[in-house]
């Protein structure tokens, strides 16, 4: 790693040259100058993790320097340095934008500390900024693999989607990567900045859900030794993924509906509400809408949560993703252990493009990289798949021809089906097929239906 990288502006040459020594001392890389025009200069040229600089200067003054610095290198951190030490002047170079303030005289232990402390706080936000690109970048529209037209029209749908305020309910069954999506969606959104906060609901039971929700307040229940913020109040401005959502209590279901609707939170024990400005994100393998016929699940919550849904196909309804799927696992796997496969050979990827994977794509990822694992040539072969998928049956080739009907003839069989469900009447059955009677009569005779 290489050292800071510290630019001292100092007119006084005895404490230039004392700062310049004590800092190198440091381990950090040091240049100086006495004007604030030559520091201008300096920093469009090198760039510098700290300045710092006095605040009395020839030319320029070191208020002067910061401004340069916020225009021209915002990730540049500042020390204000002065013997004329006023509040006023402090709040204004911490206004410009100043990590710090220092006024002389000051001993060298002192200006260590300080610069320590700068640098150490830089380097922090250096890597959450760095953690937080890497975040993008891996669940970003490019790693959701596939160009099936299935996959086509979900990333169209979450381009459109992901800035939006709506709740989102995404469906799917296990393993067609709901929450990859999810994460696609908020690190693509205006929220990425803010927290990402997955929960399983149907890892907790009930008032455990609750409390992991929405926090609870000291005294609430026996161990509830301290207040404790709730999922929804932490992902604050950011956005809160309910995977499972199917499976939580009624009485729970109530109470995500009141926060939906109000944007308000209540504590588990608590009498206070409290407003959170986040997204909500959902996602289910079960039928809600069948649930909610069944009574099982609210219709209320249901149409809150389905303001915009988004339905995840199954691996095996879009077999042409496989070989990309599989390539970008088997790229994945081989750089983290350190194993020399480059492809997949022809007769392995059949293999997986005839299985029907009830695990979808968690399942794929899992069979790649246990190949990874057990392959030792430079390519995945049949040998190192799993037993079930090497003798996977194989589906029968397809007749495009074969027991399809024209579309005359589908239209015949519908028609003669309405009439017999309806005892050969012919208003009832216009008014089923969604035409007058006398275009229904007219298809009658056309087709030759028997009355």
């Amino acid at each position: 790693m290489n050292p800071a990288s510290i630019l001292i502006v100092e007119d006084d040459t005895k404490l230039r040259g004392a700062l310049k020594e004590i800092m190198t001392r440091e381990g950090y890389a040091v240049d100086a100058t006495e004007s604030g025009d030559t520091a201008v200069s300096m920093i469009q040229d090198t760039a510098y993790d700290l300045v710092i600089t006095d605040l009395k200067l020839p030319g320029i003054d070191g208020m002067d320097v910061l401004r340069s610095v916020q225009r021209l290198a915002r990730d540049t951190s500042v020390i204000i340095v002065t013997a004329y030490a006023t509040v006023d002047t402090a709040v204004e170079a911490m206004k410009e934008g100043a990590e710090d303030y220092i006024a002389k005289p000051f001993n060298l232990d002192e200006i260590r500390l300080v610069v320590r402390k700068v640098l150490d706080k830089k380097a922090l936000v250096d890597d959450n900024r760095f953690l937080r690109s890497q975040l993008k970048k891996k669940y970003s529209f490019g790693n959701l693999v596939g160009n099936s037209e299935a996959m086509v029209e979900v990333y169209k749908t979450i381009e459109k989607i992901k800035d939006s305020r709506a709740t989102i309910l995404i469906l799917g069954e296990t393993g067609t990567g709901k929450e990859l999506v999810a994460r696609a969606i908020h690190f693509n959104s205006i929220r990425s900045e803010k927290p990402f906060l997955p929960v399983n609901c149907a890892a907790l039971a009930e008032t455990l859900l609750e409390s992991e929700l929405f926090g609870y307040v000291k005294g609430a229940f026996t161990g509830a030794v301290r207040d404790k913020q709730g999922v929804f109040e932490v992902a604050h401005g950011g956005t809160v993924f309910l995977d499972e959502i199917g499976d939580i209590s009624p009485r729970l279901q109530q109470i995500l509906l009141r926060v939906l609707e109000n944007g308000e939170i209540q504590p588990v024990g608590s009498t206070v509400r409290r407003k959170v400005d986040v997204r909500v994100v959902a996602a289910t393998n079960r039928d809600l809408g069948n649930m909610v016929k069944q009574g099982t699940f609210r219709a209320d919550l249901y149409y809150r949560l389905n303001v915009i849904s988004l339905e995840l196909p199954p691996l095996r309804m879009r077999t042409e993703d496989i070989a990309m799927l599989a390539g970008h696992f088997l790229r994945k796997y081989a750089a983290e252990n350190e194993k020399a496969i480059n492809d997949m050979s022809r007769d392995a990827l059949q293999l997986l493009e005839r299985y029907t994977w009830p695990g979808n794509v968690r399942e794929l990822e899992n069979v790649v990289e246990r190949a990874t694992l057990l392959e030792t040539s430079r390519e995945i072969t049949p040998e190192s798949l799993p037993e079930n998928i090497r003798n996977a049956p194989q589906a029968p080739p397809v007749n495009p021809d074969e027991d399809l009907q024209t579309l005359e003839e589908v239209g015949r069989t519908y028609i003669e089906t309405v009439l017999k469900k309806t005892g050969g009447n012919k208003a009832r059955a216009s008014e089923i097929l969604g035409i007058n009677r006398t275009s229904l009569w007219r298809m009658i005779q056309r087709l030759k239906i028997a009355q």
